[in-house]
């Protein structure tokens, strides 16, 4: 039993030695098949780093706003009377184009057709009595006009008499009958030209009637047409809000119609760009979600004030286009409009956005990286044709860099002041 412990002991021992020499014999033949690596000394031995010119390019201030398009030919078309819906129209549905004029719901109108009935038969009835007052008048100058004549007449005999009785050829009870028909007579002259007197008034009383009667009329005529809800622009029809049997109320919105040919977006914009900004300025448009589509513009006009609390200006922009096209701005989308400067053509200096790291700029002279600090103007975004990058945002610097400088595109987080680096023109290489 002890010997075939042994045994397997020297065994075991035998293949353990084997197998260690033959890994010896491995690492040393590796060792000696090594190659020698070449030691770069100089410049190749620094970091490479991605760099750029620096260069001014004219390049027109840009300023972002944002906004939603509204048509300016809009109609919440009302009820005018109340009523009950009577007919909708088959061509009165969401999305079918109308004329200004056509049908869109038609009311009862039975109760209007009858008060215009009234309307009318109350004006020929005012018409009459205006006629009938024109005659009595003519009747009553008439009885005034011989009342005085009375009256003169009745003066004249008492002057008569009262001479005869003043010369002794008449008595005192002839005077006294002579005075008492004069002081008659004067007394139906008054009363003739009270009632004559008033028919001016009268009459001016019944040509206000037969106005308010026309009037009545007119407006019982009016309310019949009324039911009869027609379009009062050319567009589409967005909504109905109605259907045949319900009762609408005086003012009750029956449709909405939206003419998308003629539309106005206000844009708001930063307040600090009221200086850079003017009318007639280009403004590139963009729907501002999914699915983006392109669209050139103007600015309209500019609002004179500035909103405090969002610390915004609003420029409008003006479009007119074909509501049938497909690629058209449809009303209510929101859209991001850029508004280019083209007063201004000074040559910028220009970098891209990705080579500013905590408002600095990485620059390599003479080999050795320096950081620089700047301040951003504005940012532009879109493809710059003067640099060979295929950046799509930039930043316009205020701060004066020297012509030569290479400036790092995309300085990485081990790059330090003081640092030899070599440079690799952008040109020069395919970034992704």
């Amino acid at each position: 039993m002890a010997s075939s412990s042994l045994i397997s002991f020297i065994t075991r021992a035998i293949v353990a030695f084997v197998i260690l020499a033959i890994a010896i014999v491995s690492f040393l033949s590796l060792v000696m098949s090594s190659p020698t690596p070449e030691i770069t000394t100089g410049e190749r031995s620094y970091p490479a780093v991605v760099v750029m010119e620096a260069d001014q390019i004219q390049l027109a201030r840009r300023t972002v706003g944002y906004g939603t398009a509204s048509a300016l030919q809009h109609a919440d078309v009302p009820a005018r009377v109340s009523s009950t819906v009577s007919v909708v129209p088959p061509t009165t549905r969401v999305g079918y184009a109308v004329k200004k004029g056509d049908l869109l719901i038609e009311l009862d109108d039975i109760d209007f057709v009858q008060q215009a009935i009234r309307a009318e038969l109350a004006l020929s009835n005012s018409k009459s009595a205006q006629i009938i007052l024109k005659v009595e008048r003519a009747a009553a100058d008439e009885r005034a006009q011989l009342s005085n004549e009375e009256k003169k007449l009745a003066e004249v005999e008492l002057a008569r008499v009262t001479d005869a009785f003043n010369m002794g050829a008449a008595k005192q009870r002839e005077v006294d009958l002579a005075k008492q028909k004069s002081i008659v007579a004067s007394s139906s002259a008054v009363n003739a030209d009270e009632i004559a007197n008033r028919f001016p008034s009268m009459e001016e009383q019944a040509s206000s009637t037969v106005s308010s009667k026309r009037a009545e009329l007119a407006l019982a005529q009016e309310n019949v047409k009324r039911c009869k809800i027609v379009s009062p622009i050319d567009g589409i029809i967005q909504e109905v809000d109605v259907r045949v049997g319900e009762h609408v109320n005086n003012g009750t919105r029956i449709a909405r119609i939206v003419n998308s040919g003629h539309l106005e977006i206000p844009l708001r914009l930063p307040s600090h760009a009221r200086s850079t900004v003017h009318v007639h300025d280009p403004v590139s448009l963009r729907s501002a979600g999914f699915g983006k589509r392109y669209w050139e513009a103007r600015v309209s006009r500019i609002a004179p004030e500035d909103d405090s609390q969002s610390r915004t200006m609003i420029v409008y922009v003006d479009v007119e286009q074909d509501s049938q096209n497909t690629n058209r701005i449809p009303p209510g989308l929101f859209v991001r409009g850029e508004v280019v400067n083209t007063n201004d053509d000074t040559p910028r200096w220009v970098v891209p956005r990705r080579s500013i790291r905590d408002d600095r700029i990485f620059v390599v002279r003479d080999s050795v990286v320096r950081s620089i600090p700047i301040i951003v103007d504005y940012s532009v975004t879109g493809v710059i044709n003067e640099f060979d990058l295929p950046d799509f945002d930039w930043a316009v610097l205020s701060t004066p860099l020297e012509f030569g400088d290479l400036i790092v595109v995309d300085p990485g987080g081990s790059l330090r002041d003081g640092m030899s680096v070599r440079s690799i023109l952008a040109s020069g290489v395919a970034l992704e």
